[in-house]
């Protein structure tokens, strides 16, 4: 199995290389938001899978089983 990894330099001139082609292509089609296509690429890009990690975190600290006490009847209540 071949696996790519993107780390370091390679990750950003990647991140760089797509937010120009996006740029590029969004003033050819006359978009009057093409930087922030742009930033939001490379944002997402680079950030995502901390992001991501995050998002999923969070969600799982919201949605776990709290500990609570068990439900024992107290005798002569």
């Amino acid at each position: 199995m071949v696996s790519i990894e993107l780390s370091g330099p390679i990750l950003v001139a990647a991140a760089v290389l797509g937010a120009a082609w996006l740029y590029r292509d969004a003033k050819r089609r006359a978009m009057d938001t093409a930087d922030m296509w742009a930033v939001g690429f490379f944002v997402a890009f680079v950030l995502l899978p901390v992001l991501g990690g995050l998002a999923v975190f969070v969600f799982y600290l919201q949605n776990r089983n709290r500990r609570r006490g068990s439900p024992v009847a107290v005798p002569g209540e």
